[in-house]
């Protein structure tokens, strides 16, 4: 009974040191389930109510209500799809990215009632880690073929995809790749973009076309397979990457950097474990997601404190403000509120 009754105590003792973390940071989420029981990893918010979610087997499910209710939008032929990244052009039009067997990319422009592939990649080993826009510019960055990595570019939504030829770009260091944890390993400009990668060396990666590229070290859990920058998010020449071991997600050291100068310098800083996914809530908040939990910043990244314990894989903010969230198990999530300074 005394052991039965400490546990009690300390289940409630958790509990109440779990809301209060959550009334201090003023937000908290809201729970859904999007109907199938695959690991979400693809995400593409439009509003608080409209949100386009996709993972493993196949599954592509969209909500217009918030979360309260979803519809499959899968495309034809695409059961055993690995949907790793979406990408809303706006509320009808939405890219979404297949990593690989075959590496692949579906559009749609009418709210996912009909798809079409517009890139296709059967070479062996082609792997497609995420897609970036900027408007009507797009980016989808993959992992090395022949000593390269693969670089695809648009300049029209999404509807066509040139091969962009990248002499510029460093090459890829042993067992160097990008990861396709969350689909936010890569940003875009209007005529630039910026990656980051691991699996072995772990870099930020940089490139404007006709300028000089700039690879940096970042100083991120690195050296092997599992380790790495896993995400990365700006506000103006404010950047946070996040990333660290997703075999040893308690690891809290090597978990995230920061730059105040556009990336030509990071400086350490520590989100508490693994974090796959980071986005700017606020001018100096930031919410970083993980398997095994989140973490909260109010300082543009240099601290952080736990965010309760629920475990997301990917997480993006809308146009309106409304932050989303998705992970194993068809389980997503938005939050009530941003409760960002």
């Amino acid at each position: 009974m005394k052991i039965a009754r400490a546990g009690w105590i300390a289940s409630l003792c958790l509990l109440a040191a779990c809301a209060a973390t959550r009334r201090h940071h003023g937000a908290d989420w809201v729970m859904a389930h999007c109907g199938v029981d695959a690991s979400l990893r693809g995400l593409a918010p439009v509003s608080r109510d409209v949100c386009f979610v996709g993972g493993a087997d196949g599954a592509l499910r969209k909500t217009v209500d918030g979360g309260s209710s979803w519809v499959d939008v899968s495309p034809a032929g695409s059961a055993g799809c690995d949907f790793r990244d979406l990408e809303a052009i706006s509320a009808d039009t939405v890219v979404a990215l297949v990593a690989g067997s075959p590496a692949r990319l579906y559009r749609t422009e009418d709210g996912g009632a009909s798809w079409r592939v517009v890139h296709e990649d059967v070479r062996a080993g082609a792997f497609l880690d995420a897609a970036a826009f900027d408007g009507h510019h797009g980016v989808v960055f993959g992992d090395a073929i022949d000593g390269r990595f693969v670089l695809l570019e648009t300049l029209d939504g999404g509807a066509s995809w040139r091969d962009v030829a990248t002499p510029a770009l460093p090459a890829p260091g042993a067992g160097e790749a990008a990861f396709a944890a969350s689909g936010t390993c890569l940003s875009v400009g209007p005529a630039s973009f910026s990656l980051v990668t691991g699996g072995g060396p772990c870099r930020h990666i940089s490139f404007v076309p006709g300028l000089e590229c700039a690879a940096v070290d970042l100083p991120l859990q690195r050296g092997a397979a599992s380790r790495g920058a896993f995400s990365i998010a700006w506000n103006g020449e404010r950047g946070v990457c996040v990333g660290g071991d997703y075999l040893a997600p308690s690891l809290a050291g090597g978990t995230a950097a920061v730059t105040r100068d556009g990336g030509r310098t990071w400086a350490a800083a520590n989100a508490g474990g693994y974090r796959s996914g980071v986005v700017w809530v606020g001018d100096r908040d930031l919410l970083a997601v993980g398997s095994h939990g989140a973490s909260w910043s109010r300082d543009g990244g240099m601290t952080w404190s736990d965010f309760g314990g629920e475990a997301f894989h990917s997480v993006a903010k809308a146009a309106d403000g409304a932050v989303w969230a998705c992970g194993a198990q068809g389980k997503v999530g938005v939050l009530s509120s941003p409760g960002a300074r």
